[in-house]
This record gives C-alpha cells, sequence and structure tokens, in this order.
C-alpha cells in the first residue's frame, strides 16, 4: 500500500545545511521531518516522527511552551543556578 503524502510546511532552516518539514500523511497522520544536506547527495532525511492529528495540540503547546522558555531563558542557555544561602542551625 502507497502513502500518499502532501508537504504541508516547509520551514526555515535556522542553520544552513538543515530543515524541518511536517508532511501530512494519508490526510489522518503528521510527519515531522528533520533533514541535512550532504554534499553528493542533497537533502538526506535524519528523523521522522508521526504523530495522529489529535496530537497536533499537543505538539503546539509543547513547542509555545518552549519558545516560551528559551524567550525567557535568553537565545535558549539554561539560566543560572540559584543561589544557595546556608541558614545557621539551631543544634
Amino acid at each position: 500500500m502507497q502513502s500518499n503524502t502532501t508537504a504541508a510546511h516547509l520551514l526555515q532552516p535556522a542553520r544552513p545545511g538543515q530543515k524541518v518539514e511536517l508532511v501530512f500523511e494519508d490526510g489522518e497522520r503528521l510527519a515531522l521531518r528533520s533533514y541535512t544536506w550532504t554534499e553528493g547527495l542533497g537533502w538526506c532525511c535524519q528523523k521522522t516522527i508521526r504523530l495522529d492529528a489529535e496530537q497536533l495540540e499537543d505538539l503546539h503547546h509543547a513547542v509555545t511552551v518552549a519558545r516560551h522558555r528559551l524567550a525567557r531563558n535568553g537565545s535558549g542557555r539554561d539560566s543560572k543556578p540559584a543561589q544557595v544561602i546556608k541558614f545557621p542551625s539551631l543544634a
């Protein structure tokens, strides 16, 4: 059985030689594909994550949360750990 796929959206690459594509498969599933450019071969799919249509809202929520955390922490770097102040013991 041959799969009917339609490209939903090609995201602009954040880095040269890399791109991400969202593809509809048979109208009920989505595939999130990560590609890298290889000289002599062209674009090669490195990873594919398949999702049911019902999971799209969960994916959107997860991406939104990640974007807010990256923006809050500044360019995706982890924030500095909190400074812990040791209180004197009563013993």
